[in-house]
């Protein structure tokens, strides 16, 4: 394998292959461009190509402790996971050298059981790797030409209906709208921070995601996926206004929630079911065949899935190019396990190291 086609920037190689893989919005371009801007760090590209063509590709910001650092994804922290992109376990084994070579610790927070990249870790002898299974990942796969009925049962989605309609005899319309462009984004995102707000007022402080610099982060994402023409935003409305909604991506046929929000003023209409009702009853023109639920499981997620749930891990992997690797691994096993602050634990290494 090769170095990259000089003709088309990185960059947009990087987006046609999330793309072409339907890869989750956290991934991409985008989401890592919003994140650097937010964080002020400039990301390390580390890439795979094949005769000019991208075949792997993860972002990375770095921290250095000691004579070591620690390299983690641009997602890294931010409640959403993420991985490298590859196209296949071959590209996923060549990335792993590369990243071998940079003589880096990689912290990888959220992982997927189903990463092509944790699979090639794990099977390179150059790398030790500690992996904890920190959450679970719920996904809905649906068929062609099915509607909420074939997801809910029968008095589930009638005691939904009787809801909405208690709302309109009262004169209070339940409607939904569809948000996919800039424009559309700009029109509503004032009325989303306040049901955002709203929600947040009964709710720990990490959920204000509409606020200060993170809502400058999600914001930045959405504006970016709409102008790709993949943001979608389902918001729900009571006698027009506005006290609902669930931020997504389409990514490829997957319709990958990012957040969501609902007035609890309105919790009685039950919101977040509402809401997936529409998504899935209207799937089929949506072109989404399966919804990515993200880390995490809620009521509203699990009624909502099939299947088995997927293990998301944190990851700490070491490569053999380090000094004192296989002091490293024991001592951030420690680190989960007693809850020893990583920096402090891997000076600790440091020090013994350097004694040496």
């Amino acid at each position: 394998m090769s170095g990259g086609n000089k003709e088309i920037d990185l960059v947009d190689q990087w987006d046609q292959l999330s793309a072409a893989l339907g890869a989750r919005f956290t991934d991409g371009a985008v989401y890592s461009a919003a994140v650097a801007e937010m964080r002020s760090v400039t990301p390390t590209l580390v890439s795979v190509h094949d005769r000019g063509e991208l075949r792997a590709m993860a972002a990375l910001a770095s921290r250095r402790v000691g004579p070591v650092s620690i390299a983690k994804l641009m997602s890294h922290g931010l409640g959403q996971g993420g991985d490298a992109l590859t196209t296949d376990a071959s590209a996923a084994r060549e990335l792993a050298d590369r990243l071998a070579e940079r003589r880096q610790i990689l912290h990888l927070d959220q992982l997927a059981a189903d990463s092509d990249l944790l699979g090639a870790l794990r099977d390179d002898p150059r790398w030790r790797v500690h992996a904890r299974v920190v959450s679970e990942i719920p996904v809905l796969a649906l068929q062609p030409g099915w509607t909420a009925r074939d997801v809910r049962s029968k008095r589930t989605l009638s005691q939904l209906r009787s809801v909405r309609t208690k709302y309109e005899t009262a004169g209070d319309d339940v409607r939904f709208e569809l948000l996919q462009t800039v424009a559309d984004l700009d029109r509503r995102w004032e009325v989303m921070v306040g049901v955002a707000s709203k929600r947040a007022e009964s709710r720990p402080k990490w959920d204000q995601w509409l606020e200060g610099e993170r809502g400058t982060l999600v914001r930045a994402v959405l504006a970016g996926e709409a102008r790709a023409g993949r943001m979608r935003v389902l918001g729900v409305t009571v006698g027009g206004v506005w006290v609902g909604h669930d931020i997504a991506v389409k990514c490829g046929t997957t319709w990958a929630r990012y957040l969501t929000h609902f007035d609890p003023d309105h919790a009685r209409l039950q919101p977040g079911h509402q809401l997936m009702v529409w998504i899935v009853d209207h799937h089929d023109e949506l072109g989404v065949d399966r919804i990515h639920h993200g880390r995490g499981v809620t009521p509203v997620k699990k009624a909502w899935s099939n299947g088995e749930l997927m293990d998301a891990f944190d990851v700490w992997a070491v490569p053999d190019t380090i000094p004192a690797a296989g002091i490293v691994l024991p001592v951030i096993t420690g680190i989960t396990i007693g809850r020893i602050r990583a920096v402090t634990a891997l000076k600790r290494v440091a020090r013994r190291v350097l004694r040496r």
